[in-house]
């Protein structure tokens, strides 16, 4: 497993946007790969509808806008994090990836969100993965 932080959300308006209050925590986690990620949070979000996920915040050092390649990482991620999920007892995890330019205080950065539900069948599917499928 990796880390478990609570973090207090709560929905501002009907598309879910969240105003997360939580204390950012960075640790380095070893994939089974042996690739290092830097994680910053992780914890619970609750949405205005009444559902909840478990969310993964984490640095990497592929540019974003190489989504074949973030993709196989975030794989790797899952496949420990879906355990974290499970436990939670929840039927969404999200890890959310963030790539920064530069150094120093100010950096430029992007971050890009996969979201995976678990379905009615008991199996995990990445959402994108379902709209590409379709």
């Amino acid at each position: 497993m990796l880390l478990f932080l609570t973090v207090g959300c709560g929905g501002s308006n009907a598309q879910n946007t969240q105003n997360a209050q939580a204390t950012q925590t960075s640790k380095t986690y070893k994939l089974p790969s042996g690739k290092e990620i830097k994680i910053n949070a992780v914890g619970k979000m609750n949405f205005q509808n009444g559902g909840s996920a478990l969310v993964m915040n984490y640095e990497t050092e592929i540019p974003i806008e190489n989504i074949k390649e973030l993709s196989k990482e975030v794989e790797e991620i899952w496949s420990i994090f879906q355990k974290d999920v499970e436990q939670a007892e929840l039927k969404t995890g999200i890890v959310r990836a963030s790539h920064y330019e530069g150094s120093g205080i100010v950096r430029d950065g992007k971050g890009y969100g996969f979201v995976y539900v678990k379905g009615e069948d008991g199996k995990w599917h990445r959402l994108e993965e379902q709209k590409e499928k379709k």
